[in-house]
């Protein structure tokens, strides 16, 4: 199974934005040499909690500093981005990087963020769906056209052209049934955060692989991609203070970002249900309980324990592409280098050959 790194540019306690951003592509490189498969960075704007409002753009970067890792978007969000932007700017870093581009779409989840950008937020899904079917089909075409009620596209050729297919190297975020089952119709992979007990979303993964191969006669769906937030150290208990530390922290912030501890998902309409639905858990849970139960669900600890955690995920749902996060909420960047490189020497090498 592949195993890759995800970039979440975090503001950082100790650096401004322009050393937080050097060590973090930094890392990326250090990665390659580690011996990580993929880089993803994420897709998020106005907010300290993740810095990177052009995905593509960091890529781009990487791909004139590495030779060999794979470079994908953890994902490209599309009601904030013209989807034949979206495929000519794939198809250009597939160029740049001689065939290393991995596409990833999502839907996006911020008030603040489709505010900012002054896009409807409850007409969310309707367009994801229909620029999500325009994009996986303009990546294979080399031409974008659509003439659906919310994306409106006469035909035009994209150039330069598809370097090759794009079939084995596109995703979708899938957090809720909905998502699954659109990622399921459109043939693409699915990309998931670690954030419940595996038990809870395993029958989601095992009906999207069922729905895929109803749909898709012949075709094997991909191996899930899933984010993790890592912590790996030689001693169990400060492996286990940084989690707890540094992952929680990590949590407050995504309440926060996505005003989890309020309301406001049950105005948004029927898009969200989903996280009304999680809105609420968290109020009628508590803070701290969720939290304790959000550091549970990532992968941390020695590097027999996190092999441990790893098997026992694969025997609920089945073979899945890691993509760890190590650089997330101020951890100081020694031991943030110091986690990867043991990660990469143990851990690595495990699991690559699974």
């Amino acid at each position: 199974m592949r195993v890759g790194v995800q970039l979440v540019f975090q503001e950082h306690d100790d650096y401004n934005d322009t050393e937080m951003y050097r060590r973090e592509l930094d890392l990326a490189v250090e990665a390659e040499a580690m011996g990580f498969d993929r880089i993803w960075p994420v897709e998020h704007h106005f907010g300290s909690y993740s810095m990177c409002p052009d995905n593509v753009l960091v890529l781009a970067n990487l791909a004139g500093r590495t030779s060999r890792i794979g470079l994908g978007t953890a994902a490209i969000i599309l009601p904030w981005n013209d989807p034949l932007r979206v495929v000519e700017k794939m198809i250009l870093l597939d160029h740049l990087s001689d065939g290393r581009a991995v596409c990833g779409l999502g839907r996006g989840l911020a008030r603040r963020e489709f505010e900012g950008f002054q896009v409807e937020m409850s007409a969310s899904r309707e367009f994801f769906d229909q620029a999500a079917q325009v994009v996986v089909e303009g990546l294979e075409k080399g031409s974008v056209e659509a003439h659906s009620s919310l994306v409106t596209q006469p035909r035009v050729e994209i150039r330069p052209g598809p370097r090759g297919s794009f079939s084995d190297r596109t995703y979708m975020v899938t957090m809720s049934p909905e998502s699954f089952e659109v990622a399921a119709n459109l043939g693409i992979g699915s990309m998931m955060f670690s954030e419940m007990p595996w038990k809870k979303r395993a029958p989601q993964i095992l009906a999207y692989r069922e729905q895929f191969e109803d749909r898709h006669a012949g075709m094997t769906p991909l191996p899930v991609v899933v984010c993790d937030f890592i912590v790996c150290h030689a001693d169990a208990a400060v492996a286990e203070e940084r989690a707890v530390r540094h992952i929680g922290r990590y949590y407050r912030s995504l309440l926060e970002h996505y005003e989890m501890l309020n309301d406001h998902f049950e105005r948004t309409g029927s898009s969200y249900l989903r996280y009304v639905e999680q809105s609420r858990a968290v109020r009628d849970v508590g803070e701290d309980k969720t939290t304790e139960a959000y550091i549970r669900a990532n992968v941390w600890g020695t590097p027999e324990q996190i092999v441990q955690q790893l098997e026992a995920r694969r025997e609920l749902i089945g073979d899945f592409e890691l993509a760890g996060c190590f650089s997330f909420a101020s951890l100081p960047y020694d031991e943030v280098r110091t986690s990867m490189e043991l990660f990469s020497r143990e851990v690595l090498p495990y699991w690559q050959a699974v």
